[in-house]
């Protein structure tokens, strides 16, 4: 072996990758540049550079394009073996960050794992009692009810925050690959109208009635909760800012200037005499699942599954 080989091999002993090291390389790829990403990280850019050339001589070659000098150019691509580790990179730092929120929530809840469920607010009531009084009957069962924002089921399943969660998928919406999921039940959208608004006291109404009615802005899942596009082609007419919380949205629609579409669920929980929601026709259910991490192999997890 010449001695630039011996180097080579040497350094790949030298040492061993960690996470921070990682998210510098992460960095770096995201931002292309150096002081940018030293900013992003809150690092001096020395003690970045200096990372990424201990990444280098553990992997035995450059990670990052350099200059004749040996600089690394500011918005220089990466080498193709730091695209190589870059592609995984991303991957391991994110389990590495969700196995320790799980670790630090479980520690915290004491001895016993606990199976952390995520609703939210268009998750139906029976589902959430029928979990607190399975959880409540069976010792092998212990469950904690985690309210999860609309929009941030899987990030939520992701980061650690919680290990299932229900979430509506829109008819012919498919399962995020990250994920496994059985069907629970099918749920109606309603219209929710201020209380005297014209459609107010319909016992049910069509889609297409709602055509030239403006309708509170969703902030995720737009095409479910406005219906975009709509059966007859029309594109709503939005009224902003997105709704974030179903108390924003309701509070947009109980002062007058908009309506919107909910789930059932919501009717359920938040009647009040100045709301009014009426039943839809003319949209195909909503698919009601639970959904877990597909690599989640917890005998925990398999059991609550399987239990819908």
């Amino acid at each position: 072996m010449d001695e630039r080989g011996q180097g080579r091999a040497e350094g790949r002993g030298a040492g061993e990758l960690d996470a921070r090291s990682l998210r510098y390389l992460l960095a770096v790829a995201r931002e292309r540049s150096f002081t940018a990403a030293a900013a992003s990280l809150q690092v001096s850019q020395p003690a970045l550079s200096q990372a990424i050339a201990r990444m280098e001589t553990l992997v035995g070659g450059r990670l990052v394009v350099r200059d004749a000098r040996g600089v690394a150019r500011e918005g220089s691509a990466l080498t193709p073996a730091g695209e190589a580790l870059v592609a995984d990179a991303g991957r391991v730092t994110e389990l590495l960050d969700r196995a320790l929120v799980r670790a630090r929530r479980i520690a915290e809840e004491g001895e016993r794992e606990r199976v952390a469920v995520g609703i939210g607010t268009s998750t139906p009531r029976w589902v959430s009692t029928r979990l607190v009084q399975a959880s409540q009957e069976s010792p092998e069962l212990d469950v904690v009810l985690r309210h999860v924002p609309w929009g941030q089921e899987v990030a939520s399943l992701v980061d650690g925050k919680v290990d299932v969660v229900f979430q509506n998928l829109a008819p012919g919406e498919n399962f995020d690959p990250r994920v496994r999921a059985v069907h629970v039940a099918d749920t109606e959208r309603v219209a929710v109208f201020p209380a005297n608004h014209r459609l107010a006291r319909a016992g049910v109404i069509d889609i297409a009635d709602l055509d030239d009615e403006p309708i509170v802005d969703a902030a995720s899942d737009r095409d479910v909760w406005l219906v975009d596009p709509r059966p007859s082609g029309a594109v709503p007419r939005t009224v902003g800012p997105p709704a974030e919380t179903v108390e924003e949205m309701l509070a947009v629609v109980a002062s007058g200037r908009a309506m919107a579409i909910t789930a059932e669920a919501v009717g359920a929980a938040h009647g009040s005499d100045d709301l009014a929601y009426v039943r839809l026709t003319g949209l195909t259910p909503l698919r009601l699942v639970l959904v877990a991490l597909a690599e989640d192999a917890r005998p925990a997890v398999a059991d609550l599954l399987a239990s819908f």
